[in-house]
């Protein structure tokens, strides 16, 4: 079942709060759904994100990942928490063809101060372009 964005805010605040961040807004990449431990951000690649080359830059599809397993925390996390990257890795599969990039990232272990996402990347006919993981710090509320 896909959520709507009203959806999606209504039941996850601090996914709200990510994408109201001023780098999401400027790339135009947007929580496209959610669920407990997981989430999906899909980018609609533009001039803005492309290299000399006119492809979507690489540090693009890694900003993607990483949020959306920090997306995936954030639907878990408690009121307050903060959830900072400590690690991550990311490996490329196949280029991207189209202009549609698509991350589903998940909690693998949800941990008191350390958490492990993993996340997936596809084209907009679904082919599987990339993979990730990451490490996360869990931080008390201030």
């Amino acid at each position: 079942m896909t959520l709507s964005s009203e959806q999606i805010f209504k039941r996850y605040p601090p996914l709200r709060d990510m994408e109201a961040v001023a780098l999401f807004q400027e790339l135009g990449y947007r929580f496209t759904d959610a669920g407990d431990g997981w989430c999906e951000i899909t980018l609609t690649a533009s001039p803005k994100t492309y290299n000399l080359y006119g492809i979507v830059h690489g540090g693009v599809w890694l900003l993607v990942a990483d949020s959306a397993m920090g997306g995936a925390l954030g639907t878990i996390q408690a009121e307050g928490e903060r959830v900072i990257t400590a690690q991550s890795e990311f490996r490329w599969l196949r280029g991207l063809d189209g202009d549609v990039i698509r991350a589903r990232a998940e909690v693998i272990r949800r941990g008191r101060t350390l958490s492990h996402c993993s996340v997936d990347l596809y084209d907009d006919q679904g082919r599987h372009i990339g993979h990730g993981n990451g490490t996360y710090v869990m931080l008390p509320p201030e």
